[in-house]
């Protein structure tokens, strides 16, 4: 075997990044690798705004996390959750209202109180069309009330290590402490995607919204053009989530995947419906024409040395061919590479595979492997093995 240790680990920096350059309009942008976290664009990322229906996300993202296994449970629309001032009510009582309180301008799901609808359906409902009414509804199923729901699910968003996020409704409406940042949406988003049934849900471009005790059934449509026929359509983009209010102005989160890279854009504070679809479709276009590059990370010449159990001869190996990594240059990515033995003892032959070079990434994730072998005999030597084997003793 081998004497003292198993395994020696490198800490390599593939390349320091060359952030994608280029000028949006919004106030407020990011795009990251979903695969890796890398950060490819950023714009005042960590300041603090106003995340308006990108908020629905987080809703959806909790839920689905928690209590996938009440999808099917049927629930009847309250008066509380249907609740409906004017804006203007909000800002004379200086928002001291209940802070989900719908407003008679909001965005609905066209619920009606005692409407009996599945948490799927109110989800679909809370998604596609944005209905802030289907979000309160769903808060409330849940968790009994809405503000009880608002507690666990900024609970769980500190929980994850979201920092900059502070949550007062389930649906986005404006309350001064109702803020987050691009880099906690796409951070969130990222986490969110290792969901299938979140997927599947953020995804959805038409559903079917079932026939209930009060209203006949209706195809509902998302509102992201990314995803539909129109100006905007975007082939590659997968899920996307429109966002508006007065005071957050035009904000939209978007997953797109071309060939192997998928990734997160969330631009925030846009100055009209249309520019935060041109700068999410830019930030897409411009990571999407990056080539690959590669970079050997060792070569063929570099040797490998260790000693082995019963022999006093230090033990070469060296890989047979040079081992590369293929990165976007946009991306630094920082990876550890691990120089694993084998079991090993004298004799060794010349040629013999003697241990494996593994390339991870910072989080574990292999994402090369290749084999090392040895470049000349070891012989046993009988008083290096009883040496050792005195000393193990």
């Amino acid at each position: 075997m081998i004497k003292s240790f198993i395994c020696f680990c490198f800490f390599i920096s593939i390349v320091f990044a060359n952030p994608l350059e280029l000028d949006v309009n919004a106030k407020n942008a990011i795009l990251i690798n979903v695969d890796n976290g890398a950060i490819l664009f950023e714009k005042e990322a960590h300041n603090k705004a106003y995340p308006a229906s990108l908020t629905k996300v987080f809703t959806l993202w909790y839920i689905l996390e928690n209590y996938k296994d009440r999808l099917s449970n049927t629930f009847a629309a309250s008066k509380s959750a249907l609740e409906v001032v004017a804006p203007e009510k909000k800002i004379i009582s200086n928002y001291s209202l209940k802070p989900y309180i719908l407003e008679t301008d909001g965005v609905s799901f066209d619920l009606i109180q005692g409407e009996i609808l599945k948490l799927n359906d109110l989800l679909h409902g809370m998604m596609l069309v944005s209905g802030n009414d289907a979000a309160n509804v769903a808060a409330e199923c849940i968790s009994g009330s809405v503000e009880s729901f608002m507690n666990e699910l900024d609970s769980y968003i500190k929980k994850n290590g979201i920092e900059d996020t502070f949550l007062c409704n389930p649906h986005g409406l404006h309350m001064p402490e109702h803020v987050s940042t691009a880099y906690d949406i796409s951070k969130m988003l990222k986490l969110a995607m290792n969901s299938e049934d979140f997927l599947k849900v953020f995804t959805c471009k038409f559903y079917i919204r079932p026939k209930t005790n009060k209203q006949n059934k209706k195809e509902i449509v998302t509102l992201s053009k990314l995803l539909k026929p129109s100006d905007h359509f975007y082939k590659y983009a997968i899920g996307s989530k429109t966002g508006y209010h007065a005071k957050a102005k035009y904000n939209l989160m978007s997953v797109a995947k071309k060939d192997d890279r998928t990734l997160i854009a969330v631009v925030l504070g846009c100055s009209n419906p249309d520019v935060r679809f041109e700068d999410t479709k830019k930030l897409f276009n411009m990571a999407f024409l990056e080539k690959k590059e590669k970079k050997i990370v060792f070569d063929n010449k570099k040797i490998f040395q260790a000693k082995i159990f019963g022999s006093s001869k230090i033990l070469k190996s060296k890989l047979k061919k040079n081992l590369f990594v293929e990165y976007y240059s946009s991306e630094e990515d920082f990876l550890n590479a691990y120089v694993v033995y084998d079991d090993l003892k004298a004799p060794i032959k010349k040629d013999q595979k003697v241990a494996t070079i593994e390339i991870k990434t910072k989080d574990g994730k292999l994402i090369k492997k290749e084999n090392i072998y040895a470049i000349q005999n070891v012989r046993r030597n009988f008083f290096a093995f009883l040496k050792q084997l005195f000393i193990k003793s």
